[in-house]
């Protein structure tokens, strides 16, 4: 940033990603960044929380067991009451998207501090996975009659051409609308969380200790947003599985 450039409100400095190790490969920029760091974290953290909390496997579990079972449980009922027995194969992948996105957004409050899921390019190469693979699963299940999707049954022929149209616009948007939700509300989210905080400093800054009197409003609502955001993650990240298991359930039924 420039000398004379004012500096941006941690409301808005907190979406930077820095570099923190320059690699590049074939003129390809693919250094490990604060995303980076966030994301293989995450990983880290969860994979081996569910290692050791499924390390005995007792018939009569811990609290540890308890709770990592409570979860899949609650992943694997979302997609079978959504998308029926049949996607009962797909209950993996979906369980790592949740505990993905949900732990990753959780950590981004802890100070780990960088929110991955905040960024775009992550909740679109999420979404782009799950289209991916619900495609790659209809055309193994349906095969060639997978296009029958995007023409309902009883359609007039003269309807026919522009329903067609209609339908393969709104599927291709799909991954689009799946990535922007997130995103989107999460984003939200930490703006308004920071803004508070950017108020705290800025009456302090202004007012001296003055200012610390008027801290008590935004440090209230800090409190009050942490915990709201606590459960908008979960929201969302329960929204993210549910639309992605009605879309193997289209996958595997079609219409």
């Amino acid at each position: 940033m420039a000398a004379n450039e004012p500096e941006l409100p941690y409301a808005i400095r907190q979406f930077e990603i820095d570099v923190l190790i320059p690699i590049e490969l074939f003129g390809f920029d693919l250094s490990f960044t604060t995303s980076a760091q966030a994301m293989v974290t995450t990983t880290l953290l969860v994979s081996a929380f569910l290692i050791y909390s499924m390390r005995d496997r007792a018939l009569v579990p811990g609290r540890l067991q308890a709770s990592a079972e409570a979860v899949y449980l609650f992943v694997a009922q979302t997609v079978t009451r959504s998308a029926g027995p049949a996607a009962a194969p797909a209950i993996p992948f979906v369980f790592c998207l949740f505990v993905f996105i949900l732990f990753g957004s959780w950590f981004g409050l802890t100070p780990i501090k960088f929110t991955f899921t905040s960024h775009l390019i992550v909740t679109m190469a999420l979404a782009l996975l799950v289209f991916t693979y619900v495609n790659v699963l209809a055309f193994r299940t349906q095969g060639m009659g997978f296009f029958r999707f995007f023409l309902p049954e009883g359609t007039p022929g003269y309807l026919a051409p522009l329903l067609i149209v209609i339908e393969v616009i709104s599927y291709l948007f799909r991954p689009v609308t799946l990535g922007v939700r997130i995103f989107a509300n999460i984003l939200a989210g930490h703006i308004m969380l920071k803004l508070f905080a950017d108020f705290s400093v800025m009456f302090t800054d202004a007012l001296g200790m003055t200012g610390v009197a008027f801290n008590v409003f935004p440090i209230i609502m800090m409190v009050a947003l942490y915990a709201f955001e606590f459960m908008i993650f979960l929201v969302q990240a329960y929204i993210f599985i549910l639309i992605t298991s009605l879309y193997i359930r289209d996958a595997l039924h079609g219409h």
